[in-house]
This record gives structure tokens, sequence and C-alpha cells, in this order.
């Protein structure tokens, strides 16, 4: 990932640890997939469960799933944390040097 927007300059990662909160909504995404597709699998083939078919599934989808929504858990949390925390006078001034 680029750290400065190429169009206006704004840097990414405002401070250090800024992506944690990504990696918090990202965690709990891949945590309310797994709670969806465990419950499912068990749902479908009650009373029968083919526990290493389930299991390998869900290994498949918690190794997938993280690695595919980590880009829109950033811009995810881009957006919320802009919007609690605007951009300081020095972000926006240090952006516009950077875009020029």
């Amino acid at each position: 990932m680029k750290e400065d927007c190429s169009r206006c300059g704004l840097r990414f990662e405002r401070e250090p640890g800024y992506w944690v909160g990504a990696m918090i909504i990202n965690t709990t995404i891949v945590f309310a997939t797994f709670l969806v597709s465990f419950g499912a699998g068990l749902l479908v083939t009650w009373p029968d469960v083919p526990w290493v078919g389930l299991l390998v599934f869900l290994v498949v989808v918690n190794g997938t799933v993280p690695v595919l929504l980590y880009p829109q858990s950033k811009t995810l949390w881009s957006a919320l944390e802009m919007g609690w925390h605007p951009l300081e006078p020095a972000e926006i001034e240090a952006a516009d040097r950077r875009a020029s």
C-alpha cells in the first residue's frame, strides 16, 4: 500500500499503530463469518455432521476471508476514524505539499 494518496496527498497512516482498528474490524468480521458458517454447517447436516469436512471448510473460510477483506477493513476504519477525528490543519497543509 502506498504511504500517501497520489491524488490528494493525504497520508494514510496518520499515527503509529493506526491500522489496529482495521485489524479489529477484520477480526470481528472473521469471527462473525466463522459463527455463521459453523451454525449453518450444523443446521444443514444435523444429525450426521461430517466433522472433518466441516473443519476443513471452516479452516479454508477463516484463512481466506481475512486476506480478502483486509483492504475493505482498512477503508472502513479510515472512514470511521475520519468521522470522529477529522484532519488537523497541519495534516491538510502537509497533504497539499505532497499533492503539488
